[in-house]
This record gives C-alpha cells, sequence and structure tokens, in this order.
C-alpha cells in the first residue's frame, strides 16, 4: 500500500577544486564558492541551508520535507547559487553519491529534477569574453520545474535528473576564462554565477527517505579562447 507521508529527503552539497586544498586550487588558477542565498519555494516542512557570502565554500543541505499528495503545492523548488572563477578555460562536473529505493514505488533519483541555468556575471572584475560562450551541457541545460512531464508510467519525469548524472563525474558546464587578470584570490566580484535547480513534484510515494551527496568540482576544461 502507497503511504501518504513521506519522509524528509536530504540532499548535502559540497565544495571540490581542482586541487587538493582551496588554497592550492586557487594559485591554480580555478575556484569554485558559494554564490548567494539558496532559496526554497512550495515546501511543506521543508528548509534549505547554505552560505550567501560568495566568498564562503559551497556547502549546502537541502531538506524537500513532505513530498506525498499532503503537500498542495504543484512542485518545490530549491535553486542554489554557485560562484566560478578561473583564469583559463575552465569546466565543471558534478558527482554524486547516493542509490535508488529498493521500492520501486518509494522515491527514485530519476524523481528529483535537476538542471542548471542562469549564467550571469558576479561583478566588475568577471572576464567578457567575445569569441566563446559559456555552455550548459545536454540535458542538463533547464529548468526542471518547466520540463515536467507525466511518463507512461503515470509518474512525474524531467528533461534531467539525478538519475542524469553518470558514474565517476559528468559535465554540465564549460567556457572560456571567468575573471580578469592572472589570479585569483575570492572575491565578491571576480567571477560568475549559475544557479542549479532541484526539483521534485508531490505525489503518492511509498513511505520512505532518500538521500545523496553531490560534488561539484572546477577544473581545467577544453581550450576555447575568449
Amino acid at each position: 500500500m502507497l503511504g501518504r507521508f513521506v519522509s524528509a529527503i536530504f540532499i548535502f552539497f559540497c565544495l571540490a577544486s581542482a586541487a587538493a586544498d582551496e588554497a592550492l586550487a586557487q594559485g591554480q588558477g580555478y575556484d569554485l564558492s558559494s554564490g548567494g542565498q539558496p532559496t526554497i519555494s512550495g515546501a511543506l516542512n521543508g528548509s534549505v541551508s547554505g552560505a550567501s557570502d560568495p566568498t564562503q565554500n559551497l556547502t549546502v543541505v537541502i531538506n524537500f520535507g513532505e513530498v506525498s499528495a499532503a503537500n498542495p503545492n504543484n512542485v518545490v523548488k530549491v535553486v542554489i547559487p554557485i560562484a566560478v572563477r578561473s583564469i583559463q578555460p575552465y569546466q565543471v562536473t558534478v558527482s554524486m553519491t547516493g542509490s535508488n529505493n529498493a521500492d520501486a514505488r518509494a522515491i527514485q533519483l530519476s524523481d528529483i529534477g535537476f538542471g542548471v541555468n542562469n549564467m550571469r556575471v558576479l561583478g566588475g572584475k568577471a572576464q567578457i569574453c567575445n569569441r566563446n560562450s559559456h555552455i550548459f551541457q545536454t540535458p542538463f541545460n533547464n529548468d526542471p520545474s518547466t520540463t515536467a512531464a507525466i511518463n507512461s508510467s503515470g509518474r512525474v519525469a524531467y528533461q534531467s535528473s539525478l538519475a542524469s548524472i553518470s558514474s565517476g563525474s559528468t559535465v554540465i558546464l564549460s567556457g572560456p576564462k571567468l575573471t580578469q587578470g592572472t589570479s585569483i584570490s575570492r572575491r565578491d566580484d571576480d567571477g560568475w554565477v549559475f544557479d542549479a535547480i532541484f526539483v521534485i513534484t508531490p505525489q503518492f510515494f511509498s513511505a520512505s527517505s532518500t538521500g545523496a551527496t553531490l560534488t561539484f568540482t572546477i577544473s581545467p576544461g577544453p581550450n576555447v579562447q575568449c
């Protein structure tokens, strides 16, 4: 029997850089941090916590809250701004630890939409490049709250979800240099910001709780000109 109430889902995000520690990664010319205040909408007893200062590490905890039909909202949506800096072409990858529930009727990784969009400058020391653009990789280049549809099994599906993240790491964004000059010091005006978006549609799941850890990493990318 399908349970009416579903326990909270927790997803924990942690910082990863091109090197083993933050100082060395910045010395190599790549950096990733919080990009601003994370937000949550449509939640019933849900929450999101994380640093709003773009000079702080990216560490965010999401609790989607009640995601059964007891939540009257159409969708629970979380937006996580992520700041990126580089003095060379770069790529951003995401890796995940977590697995599906054994009960197919319970919440699965495919039930959590995941997309990235809304690239914008962080401040006056961001590098503006005219020869190449910053590219969000398919299928993640979307807002999952706008791509949700009912699939043939009667379940809500998305253009991209946590199930779209391959084993190992998956490239979600790449482009030319992000920061003016030849060094990075992690300021609040020296890079770009994009949004990582997570969505779940309240529906009749079997009673369960689900968790996953996502790690975002910035590192050298395809050699594209600025």
